[in-house]
């Protein structure tokens, strides 16, 4: 290592045990000198020292020394100043007990409407997102600045939907829109239904590796949508999609929604009960009946595969992979029986089932791993030679235990 820039982190990967460590020591002390450079960058700026060289603001500054682009300078210093009016925020970035990433998330919820709510709430916002991944605490916060935003523009407001197809370079087309949620989940929910009724019509099964994605299915089952409408194939039965939309109890109860445990559509995200209410009256949303544990009947030895009902309830339990660290959502899952159907004689009840995505599917049934439940409804991974696999530092799927609001 002879660079400097080496040099100077030379000390944290040499008191790291592994690669995998010092990745990690390495991502902390990046974020350690982001903090400190946030903290400097805001006290450059409010003193205005950018001024004695002949600079007109700090992003001028920069710029001219430094190597950023514009949007990068005027972003630092935006939030540079918006961190020094946070003073929990500003001092939990200082502590080291909350990342930068989430600090900017934080800032990024502010405006001339919602400030002085986030101010009321600061303490409960720093104190939830310290448990989140990243990229949870944006979905939380998101859906916080729109409760907090009144005035502002209505995400949910289906006047606002728009889309455009129109045809590009080499006629090929292009097709965009943005849609309010509700009917969002319904144009999802119809092209799910019709892809999965051409996949197990065995429709895809002539492509293999990079040929079969996602996205090209998608447009596959976008174009059948559209030849189904038309009604040039009348005998192609039609498909019935299912919208799952999970309603805590309390968000019934409350006066006030919580940011931290709203409505949620599965698979799209967190919703206001307006957009659930339009749903049930369009009819698409797939009601489940479950015991006061969330339940439903059990199937026992009579069936292997998970009823409907079930998926369903596993959907609402799971959210996704229950294995440890894996962020793959539940249309990537299959159940697994825990006690398995043919080795262990397992039933085919909710109790013995957990989705499992199909990588992890294979390290359980044909690799030699374990995946247990403990009794505090966490999840255990063991590697064949028996070794346990370190618990991540953060959920994949928060939405299995979420916060309270502060009343």
């Amino acid at each position: 290592m002879c660079s400097s820039a080496s040099a100077a982190v030379e000390g944290v990967i040499e008191a790291a045990g592994g690669a995998g460590e010092e990745i990690l020591a390495l991502i902390e002390l990046l974020d350690a000198a982001q903090a400190v450079l946030a903290e400097q960058v805001g006290s450059f700026d409010a003193a205005e020292g950018w001024a004695a060289d002949g600079a007109y603001s700090f992003a001028c500054w920069l710029r001219a020394r430094a190597d950023v682009t514009r949007a990068e300078s005027l972003q630092l210093g935006r939030f540079a100043r918006t961190l020094r009016t946070m003073p929990v925020t500003g001092a939990a970035v200082a502590d080291g007990k909350l990342s930068v990433a989430k600090a900017r998330l934080l800032a990024g919820v502010i405006n001339e409407r919602t400030a002085e709510r986030f101010a009321e709430q600061e303490s409960f916002l720093v104190d939830q997102v310290q448990s989140l991944t990243v990229d949870h605490a944006k979905v939380a916060l998101d859906y916080w600045k729109r409760l907090a935003d009144t005035d502002g523009a209505d995400p949910s407001d289906p006047t606002r939907n728009w889309a455009r197809v129109s045809v590009g370079y080499h006629g090929r087309w292009n097709v965009e829109a943005d849609l309010d949620p509700a009917s969002g989940a319904i144009l999802k929910a119809v092209l799910d239904a019709i892809v999965d009724r051409m996949h197990q019509e065995g429709r895809f099964s002539d492509r293999t590796g990079s040929d079969d994605t996602a996205s090209r299915r998608d447009a596959d089952g976008l174009i059948e949508m559209a030849i189904r409408a038309s009604g040039a194939h009348p005998d192609q039965p039609s498909v019935h999609p299912d919208i799952v939309v999970i309603v805590p109890e309390p968000a019934l109860a409350a006066g006030e929604p919580d940011p931290f445990h709203p409505p949620v559509i599965v698979g799209a995200g967190p919703v206001c009960l307006n957009d659930v209410l339009r749903l049930a009256m369009i009819g698409t949303v797939s009601t489940l009946t479950v015991d006061h544990l969330g339940r439903p009947l059990n199937l026992g030895r009579k069936q292997r595969l998970a009823s409907h009902a079930q998926w369903i309830a596993l959907t609402i339990r799971e959210h996704g992979c229950v294995t440890p660290g894996c962020d793959r959502p539940a249309a990537w899952c299959q159940a697994h029986h825990l006690r398995w159907w043919e080795r262990d004689h397992g039933a085919t009840d909710l109790e013995n089932l957990a989705l499992v995505c199909s990588f992890h599917h294979h390290l359980i049934h044909d690799a030699g791993w374990k995946l247990t439940a403990r009794a505090d409804a966490t999840w255990h991974l063991t590697r064949p030679d028996g070794s346990d696999v370190d618990a991540p530092r953060y959920t994949t799927h928060p939405a299995r235990s979420r916060a309270r609001s502060p009343a």
